[in-house]
């Protein structure tokens, strides 16, 4: 009896010297053991490449369209120098002069001199305009304008209501803008200048359109500007009534007026040889035909007037005509030609911009 249970217990101490000799074994065989094959399966679908890209061209569009406000605002700056250069001005302004002619002005003020007083006025208008100092020029075109109101001084009221429409239009203060332009008809009324009336009529069209007053914009192209540039046989002022239809009624989706009233415009654009016209025109266009899925008709008349603003320098309409182009592509599914295009269009914005005053 006593035997066996001393066979026993060296049985299982064998037993477990072999368990943990094996256990000490295994250890050793697992810390040098290495992994076949990946960690981890992802079984997830391959990446869809043409799906990615289409969705990169998708984000540069929307910036595009953003930045649409820089070439509008780019016009409005051109409109308002042109404006500010044929303004009268005592002289050239810049900021060592502006000490002096602060004294100037008290020196009329006490002689009473108000054509003098307003030829200054006039000077700091000009001086913060084109520093793009919207606020303080509008304060000296106003002061200004009290003193040729003052004098009778039809011309120079013209000129400064017409400056002050073209800031507040740049400022988004389309109200008072029309305000302005109200004050240049009348002005040019009483002065019997009536294509300059008709020009003014189209200008405070295009604010009541910034408005979304588009009944209002309708009625005075084709109530008051056109006739009025019939009547005088004014062939360049109704291209420029056409291009206004054209734009308002794109504006809302009435696409057969719009294309109608262009192709107008494209008629007189070429006997008057005027390619900014013509230019402008093939755009509207393209965006009806592109509006009626027209894609590839559209691309032609992109690509012509592509053509023409590289011939003819016209760097705004030929950053519009790259972006443009560069939406059509994305319509067609042609991605590579779209990504191509607004890179084109990016390098020319970001180029004009850069030389922006305002």
């Amino acid at each position: 009896m006593g035997k066996k249970l001393i066979m026993g217990a060296m049985a299982v101490m064998l037993i477990a010297n072999g368990v943990v000799r094996a256990t000490e074994k295994d250890s050793l065989i697992n810390k040098h053991a290495k992994l076949v094959g990946p960690v981890y399966f992802d079984a997830s679908p391959p990446v869809d490449s043409a799906l990615l890209y289409k969705q990169v061209i998708g984000k540069r569009l929307l910036k595009k369209n953003k930045e649409a406000a820089d070439l509008v605002k780019y016009n409005n700056v051109l409109m308002l120098h042109s404006l500010l250069n044929q303004t009268e001005i005592s002289q050239e302004p810049n900021e060592t002069l502006l000490p002096t002619l602060k004294i100037l002005l008290e020196d009329y003020k006490q002689l009473n001199d108000q054509r003098s007083q307003a030829l200054i006025l006039n000077t700091y208008g000009v001086h913060y305009g084109k520093k793009g100092n919207i606020p303080q020029a509008i304060y000296y075109f106003n002061e200004a304008y009290r003193l040729k109101e003052n004098l009778n001084d039809k011309p120079g009221m013209v000129a400064i209501a017409s400056n002050l429409a073209a800031l507040y239009r740049l400022s988004g203060d389309f109200q008072k803008a029309i305000i302005q332009n109200e004050t240049v008809i009348q002005l040019y009324r009483s002065m019997n200048k009536n294509h300059a009336v008709a020009e003014t009529y189209l200008q405070l069209a295009e604010n009541k359109v910034s408005m979304n007053k588009h009944d209002d914009a309708e009625y005075y192209i084709i109530k008051k500007a056109l006739p009025l540039f019939t009547r005088m046989g004014n062939k360049a002022g109704r291209m420029k009534c056409f291009q206004g239809l054209t734009g308002l009624y794109y504006g809302q989706k009435r696409y057969s007026e719009a294309k109608w009233f262009c192709i107008q415009t494209t008629n007189l654009a070429e006997k008057l040889n005027d390619k900014q016209a013509l230019i402008g025109s093939l755009i509207h266009i393209a965006e009806v035909k592109n509006a009626l899925e027209d894609h590839e008709d559209a691309l032609v008349d992109y690509k012509k007037a592509e053509s023409l603003a590289i011939q003819n320098q016209y760097m705004v309409k030929l950053v519009e005509i790259k972006g443009d182009m560069g939406e059509t592509y994305n319509l067609m599914g042609n991605y590579s030609a779209a990504g191509s295009a607004l890179d084109e269009y990016s390098r020319l914005h970001e180029k004009l911009v850069k030389g922006m005053v305002l």
